[in-house]
């Protein structure tokens, strides 16, 4: 059986309209355990009284400092009570753990290669944990990020991914939208268009993808096909 864990909430801020970026820390003191890409389940207490269970990708990369936190970013979903509960819940408010899970990380055999790195909406979560630890790594291999949103007011973490590639030269970022203003200077349309053109000029790549199981099945298709990105290349996970 699975261990259950309490975790606390000690952060809570908007991300985007819909996103908010919660910071939990267990209850115990003890590590999260994760390896950067993985998941946590949450069984939360929902407004009507239920506990509801929903699992959800850890955004944070292990702290060496502080190996008990994590974050994660949730979008409040119209009728949906866990993310309501996760929106809602008050500095200081517990939720049950288990985990953590998954196997959509970042192998060390891949690090010696570039990296593609795909998502949209709350898909770069994951991603995020993976770049924060590779970002960390000062030498290495180009490191891309192409991420699909919606308007610019919906861009998570869009200070920090722009610090980013200000500040180490191997990160480089491609926001596109599928909403765009008409100021808007950067790249437009779905991750699918953009994918295989950025991935040509990153030779023994890896691709990292996440999102919407369409958005995945529709990009990893692109890849193999109009980029020639070999299947075992590719490294993928869905959330819906």
């Amino acid at each position: 059986m699975a261990r259950t864990r309490k975790a606390i909430l000690v952060d809570s801020r908007a991300l985007s309209p819909s996103v908010r970026g919660l910071r939990f820390v267990t209850s115990d003191g003890a590590p999260v355990g994760h390896i950067a890409g993985q998941y946590l389940d949450l069984v939360v207490a929902t407004p009507g009284g239920l506990p509801f269970r929903r699992s959800y990708s850890i955004a944070s990369a292990p702290d060496v400092e502080h190996p008990e936190a994590f974050e994660l970013a949730v979008t409040r979903v119209d009728g949906g009570p866990t993310s309501q509960a996760l929106h809602d819940l008050a500095l200081g408010g517990a939720v049950e753990i288990e985990g953590p899970r998954g196997t959509f990380v970042r192998r060390d055999e891949d690090r010696a290669r570039a990296g593609l790195f795909v998502a949209a909406g709350t898909g770069l979560a994951p991603i995020r944990a993976m770049l924060t630890e590779e970002v960390r790594r000062t030498n290495g291999p180009p490191l891309v990020l192409l991420f699909g949103c919606r308007s610019p007011a919906d861009v998570l973490w869009a200070d920090e991914l722009t610090a980013w590639e200000s500040a180490y030269p191997r990160f480089r970022l491609h926001v596109t939208l599928s909403r765009a203003p008409v100021a808007w200077a950067g790249l437009v349309g779905y991750v699918q268009r953009h994918a295989p053109g950025l991935v040509r000029a990153l030779p023994d790549v890896r691709a990292y993808v996440c999102g919407l199981s369409a958005m995945v099945e529709d990009v990893t298709a692109a890849l193999e096909r109009d980029a020639s990105v070999p299947r075992d290349a590719l490294r993928y996970e869905t959330y819906d």
